[in-house]
């Protein structure tokens, strides 16, 4: 991973912050690790249920690219993916994933699903800084 991906994520989570969505940011690079699409987190702000990052990248490369197999690609994402996120991923059969912080409220482990295409990424003691101070903020706003 480049520090130019991790610069990335940590510009869009600040977006997270602005719009009161959890910070959560996904990018897709191509096999010469180039960023070809930036997402983040909607959810609050648009109130679509489907607005999570990592079906927001998977969409634009739909798009882009026209094609369903984006098994070409790889994600990188600030907060390991959400069942949801994962079946999104299988789908369009992206084999590798990076994640930088672990979901801990997500227990899809006893779920029966390919779900070995996880690599933990370095880099997570400044995305767990940003994430505390989102929930931080928003506990003290409530």
């Amino acid at each position: 991973m480049n520090s130019e991906i991790l610069q990335k994520i940590i510009l869009e989570i600040k977006k997270c912050n602005k719009s009161k969505d959890v910070p959560v940011a996904a990018i897709l690079v191509d096999k010469n690790n180039k960023i070809v699409a930036v997402g983040k987190n909607n959810r609050e702000r648009k109130k679509c249920i489907l607005g999570h990052a990592e079906i927001k990248v998977i969409n634009k490369i739909f798009k882009k690219t026209k094609s369903k197999n984006l098994a070409e690609y790889k994600m990188y994402v600030s907060l390991k993916p959400c069942l949801l996120c994962i079946a999104a991923i299988e789908q369009s059969h992206i084999t590798e994933v990076h994640y930088f912080l672990e979901n801990i409220k997500c227990d899809y482990w006893r779920f029966k699903t390919k779900i070995n295409f996880f690599k933990e990424t370095d880099g997570t003691g400044i995305l767990e800084k940003e994430l505390k101070l989102f929930f931080k903020n928003l506990r003290n706003k409530m």
